[in-house]
């Protein structure tokens, strides 16, 4: 059988929003890491990530929270994953760009 192709970054940054959209605010991270199927570590990493990019609200011990721009980009990608993943990728290299 052949292997799956490994998902980009912002894919997996699209199933983060989307799980934590479903679930309406998560406050078991461990449970999350397990629906979005990456280790907890690097869900912390990308939490820390996508905070900075004003996706998610992220307090340690107080759960996580998509940020009113985090739900415009679902609503806009109308809960594709594809199509968010597109919009995400706009948004991340307009970050570094003015970063830069």
């Amino acid at each position: 059988m052949p292997r799956k192709k490994p998902r980009s970054r912002v894919e997996i940054y699209a199933d983060i929003m989307l799980a934590i959209d479903r679930m309406g605010t998560c406050d078991r991270l461990s449970r999350l890491a397990m629906m979005v199927g990456v280790p907890y570590d690097r869900l912390l990493r990308y939490l820390n990530e996508m905070k900075r990019l004003g996706l998610v609200r992220w307090e340690p011990y107080h759960g996580v929270y998509l940020t009113s721009d985090g739900m415009d980009y679902i609503i806009n990608a109308q809960g594709n994953r594809d199509r968010l993943a597109i919009n995400l990728v706009s948004l991340i290299q307009g970050s570094v760009r003015t970063s830069a």
